[in-house]
């Protein structure tokens, strides 16, 4: 197994493009599943100076099927949309997405794949004419602690919202209810995401 960041300017039609074409200011992509024959549904956190609620209902892409806002989330909304090749190749290459984030240049995607999958997708993107680059590929250290997605959209919202700093501005009730989770759990996926992001860090020096 590799990890592997791959850049790929994304087609006007998928769902991060249409929320950036509404009122959103930065779009990241946390999960995403297959829609129909050529889309996806991709859960997705939207920060903007506008409300959520206003930066949806802004959203014109004909391409789009639904759009959900998150139960309890002033960040959050799951949009499906009929067509999206880039995206729905990594799930049909067999790729593992550990997280994308979208950039001016197009969206950044950490992989996990075998080699022949990573060959499938660069393959079809290929084939379907879309402009990608690998900006990083290497062997997956099976003894390295990776931090999952839910841990860093966790400490990214706390940092955010002002839990570690003095005095605070939000306590861990008010993280572990944006989330929907017990106090406990909160606590435990904060302190096991800041703990890997420090030896990442240290291990860079």
């Amino acid at each position: 197994m590799i990890e592997a960041k791959l850049k790929i300017r994304m087609p006007e039609t998928c769902a991060v493009a249409a929320v950036r074409a509404s009122k959103a200011a930065r779009v990241k992509l946390l999960d995403t599943a297959p829609h129909e024959m050529e889309g996806v549904k991709s859960l997705l956190q939207i920060e903007s100076d506008a409300c959520l609620d206003e930066v949806l209902s802004s959203i014109s892409n004909r391409n789009v099927d639904e759009i959900n806002k998150i139960s309890d989330s002033n960040t959050k909304a799951a949009i499906s949309v009929r067509r999206c090749i880039p995206a729905r190749s990594i799930i049909e290459a067999g790729c593992f997405i550990k997280s994308a984030k979208h950039t001016e240049e197009g969206v950044e995607w950490d992989i996990i794949a075998r080699r022949s999958s990573l060959i499938k997708l660069t393959e079809i993107l290929e084939k379907n004419n879309y402009s990608f680059k690998i900006k990083r590929i290497g062997d997956l250290d099976l003894h390295k602690e990776i931090i999952t997605n839910r841990e860093m959209e966790l400490l990214k919202y706390a940092v955010y919202q002002g839990y570690f700093d003095t005095p605070k501005n939000i306590g861990i009730r008010g993280v572990a209810k944006e989330f929907g989770i017990s106090i406990s759990t909160t606590s435990d996926m904060l302190r096991r995401g800041l703990k890997k992001i420090l030896i990442d860090y240290f291990e860079g020096k």
